[in-house]
């Protein structure tokens, strides 16, 4: 009788262990990866645009964000927007930022599309506010390389990326390459 009593509780405890382990599992609460989709530099206008990835289970409802993107510490770009941006679960969205550079950024892109350099290594970095999780903040580092046949057009290579959730222990990122 007592064996019988084991095997059975044996028995719903591997069922509900494979229940449990054949149940979704949903991410929550981990930053959106953010990345340069494009850039172009037309006379001494830049525009550039940032897919913002939500690679969570659950929708992501984003109310501000902020995106500083740096050349060999020079200021390429600085976004910080309050806005209402609603993000599906597993998709993404984009954000289009256009600005007048100064003559130093326009001369490293300028020597980018020249051929003088062969890529210009960028740092992408900033963070999104959302009402559930609050700063999901975000780090990437990365290249930045002239498209061929299109003048004044760059695509980027993220190299090293770091996000940071709220609830994340070890949130300061790392600086080091």
């Amino acid at each position: 009788m007592e064996f019988m009593k084991n095997k059975i509780v044996l028995v719903l405890l591997l069922v509900t262990f494979f229940c449990t382990a054949c149940a979704p599992n949903i991410i929550r609460g981990r930053p959106p990866f953010v990345s340069i989709t494009s850039l172009s530099l037309e006379g001494d206008r830049l525009a550039m645009n940032f897919n913002v990835s939500n690679e969570n289970g659950e929708s992501m409802d984003i109310d501000g964000v902020e995106i500083d993107v740096r050349i060999e510490d020079a200021e390429l770009t600085r976004y910080n927007e309050d806005f209402r941006l609603s993000i599906d679960a597993n998709s993404s969205e984009q954000i289009k930022v256009e600005e007048f550079p100064d003559s130093f950024i326009q001369d490293l892109l300028a020597s980018l599309e020249d051929g003088n350099v062969n890529s210009l290594p960028f740092r992408l970095e900033g963070n999104v506010h959302t009402e559930k999780d609050g700063l999901l903040r975000f780090r990437h580092k990365g290249h930045l390389y002239p498209v061929p046949g299109r003048p004044g057009h760059f695509r980027s290579a993220s190299t090293q990326s770091s996000r940071i959730g709220q609830s994340d222990p070890y949130r300061e990122i790392d600086d080091r390459d």
